[in-house]
């Protein structure tokens, strides 16, 4: 494949079949070693030969080697044909393959350049409809909050307005007049006590005067005590 038009057309793609057949011959060698490895070692486990046994491990070790020659032998021939199958046949270029020039007018790069142009706008138009969704989310809860305060301020504002028909202008007016009212009767039960107050006490001392400071009666303590209930009774009606 050496200095054929096959390797020219490789290179210029940066490959190398011949590298990949060689791995791949290297890789069977490889298998083919372990393999006997493991074969030696259990040959020496079943026959029971360890190293004091100098003379049957040396016989083993030669039976092994005939084998693994005549297994190798066969394994060479295969992989040379399959190295010359690919070399032939997978590896070869057509008849009549012109390289294409590196010209960067080509239809072929100008259709690599409006793919990548078509992919940056795809991907400008990706973050611009994420960035979308993320406002319209935001929208989304900012209108619910609107709505909630919304509702909340109609019900306050309803509240007010039941409260104001409760207490209307003329509700005010009759409850400031009961006000005045029932301030009234208790200043003039106030007026009432403070006079009977007086007259008892005037009373008290006339009939001290008389008693020579005796203690005033049962009926004048009883009286006294009638009048405060009085004016109890009348603190509870208002």
């Amino acid at each position: 494949m050496e200095g054929s038009k096959s390797e020219a057309v490789f290179d210029s793609m940066n490959l190398n079949p011949q590298i990949f057949i060689n791995e791949t011959i290297n890789s069977v060698e490889d298998y083919v070693d372990a393999a006997f490895d493991f074969y030696g070692r259990e040959a020496s486990k079943f026959l029971k030969i360890n190293g004091s046994h100098k003379q049957k491990s040396q016989d083993l070790s030669n039976g092994i080697e005939r084998v693994r020659g005549l297994i190798q032998s066969v394994i060479d021939k295969r992989m040379e044909l399959w190295e010359s199958y690919c070399v032939r046949f997978c590896f070869a270029v057509p008849d009549g393959f012109v390289l294409p020039k590196s010209d960067e007018s080509s239809p072929i790069h100008q259709e690599g350049l409006c793919d990548l142009e078509l992919d940056a706008e795809l991907d400008s138009l990706r973050d611009k409809l994420n960035l979308v969704g993320k406002r319209s989310v935001e929208l989304d809860s900012e209108l619910q909050a609107l709505e909630k305060a919304s509702v909340s301020r109609e019900r306050s504002v309803r509240l007010v307005n039941e409260a104001l028909e409760l207490y209307d202008e003329s509700s005010v007016d009759e409850m400031f007049k009961e006000m005045a009212k029932m301030a009234s009767e208790l200043r003039a039960s106030v007026d009432r006590l403070k006079t009977r107050r007086m007259e008892a006490s005037e009373s008290a001392k006339v009939k001290r005067l008389k008693n020579h400071g005796k203690e005033f009666s049962a009926m004048t303590f009883d009286g006294k005590l009638e009048d405060l209930e009085k004016f109890q009774a009348e603190l509870k009606k208002m």
